[in-house]
């Protein structure tokens, strides 16, 4: 039995600390579900987000952009996805103004943003086998981030902000006796968004600072390791404009980091009737697609989003759904 989990341990480990989102992210380096988009607005524009504002994704993708959120706005998303994979998102975005007292009595707004989320991913029925090939077990691997974000509007045109990271991955069941295998980290983004001109966003983030995570197999074998996977540096820079034509929503953006070569999003938003809009997008060469509904729900208003995206490798596209309401 001893031998059996060891082998689990050399031929399965390694895959499952980066199988859940591989798939759709940057597959091999440590926390790929973070990289595999949150929501529907931004999915349908091929994620292409740094400098969209008005909304909890944005805040998201750029935390300076909660400086912008329209009102107080929940999002809730789920999304189809092939080999047994699962992944959520909530989030909530809302402006805030605390006020301060001027020496001549008036008082002046300290325009901010304050926005949280959450982000689960999981996989089901990873097999474990031993070095002959026989499957002795079955596993499954859940991760999730709850994000907080602050931002300030230092100026009419400039806005920065900073997002704080707890991370969770775990491994149930995962020892010789079925004990678990957890690692937890904290990381940190910080990004700026400026405004040169009326319907135009410039914007900047630079994320997974001092993010890792840092596994310990010895309380659960015999010969347990203790291995440290970083999370890769990642920079956006991105532009936004809703100056070309009324209704009209364009952006770029391009990624960059150590670990991969430079990758470009592209992206667009038309309104085509007051409570309908159409999206597109392109992320990095893969098309999207998407569009929404919105509705009055009582004395809220709510919005419906729907997302789809092609796959990179020859699978099943994913469908992003969506429900966001302000009050």
């Amino acid at each position: 039995m001893i031998k059996k989990w060891n082998s689990l341990y050399a031929l399965v480990l390694p895959v499952l600390m980066v199988l859940p989102a591989s798939l759709d992210a940057q597959g091999g380096y440590a926390g790929a579900f973070l990289r595999m988009g949150i929501a529907s607005r931004s999915e349908a524009m091929g994620r292409a987000y740094t400098a969209v504002t008005g909304d909890p994704e944005g805040a998201y993708y750029n935390p300076a952009a909660a400086t912008t959120a329209e009102g107080r706005t929940v999002d809730l998303s789920v999304r189809s996805m092939a080999l047994d994979r699962s992944f959520a998102y909530a989030g909530f975005a809302t402006q805030i103004r605390p006020s301060s007292d001027e020496p001549d009595g008036e008082t002046a707004p300290l325009n901010g943003g304050l926005a949280v989320s959450l982000i689960y991913a999981s996989t089901a029925n990873i097999e474990g086998r031993d070095f002959d090939g026989v499957q002795f077990g079955s596993y499954e691997n859940m991760e999730l981030s709850m994000n907080i974000t602050f931002a300030l509007k230092l100026h009419d045109k400039v806005a920065v902000g900073g997002t704080g990271h707890i991370i969770a991955n775990r491994f149930p069941g995962l020892g010789n006796e079925g004990q678990n295998m957890t690692t937890r980290s904290v990381g940190i983004d910080v990004g700026v968004l400026l405004t040169p001109m009326p319907g135009v966003w410039l914007g900047g983030v630079y994320k997974n600072i001092n993010a890792r995570y840092t596994w310990d197999s010895n309380p659960l074998y015999q010969r347990g390791t203790s291995t440290v996977d970083d999370f890769p540096k990642i920079w956006r820079l991105g532009v936004a404009t809703t100056r070309l034509y009324k209704g009209l929503t364009l952006s770029a953006d391009i990624e960059g980091s150590r670990k991969y070569e430079p990758r470009f999003f592209f992206g667009a938003a038309w309104q085509a009737m007051p409570q309908i809009s159409l999206r597109a997008g392109l992320r990095d060469g893969v098309p999207t697609f998407g569009a929404d509904y919105a509705f009055t729900w009582g004395s809220r208003v709510a919005t419906i989003y729907y997302a789809f995206a092609n796959n990179d490798l020859a699978l099943a596209g994913t469908h992003v759904f969506t429900w966001s309401f302000r009050f």
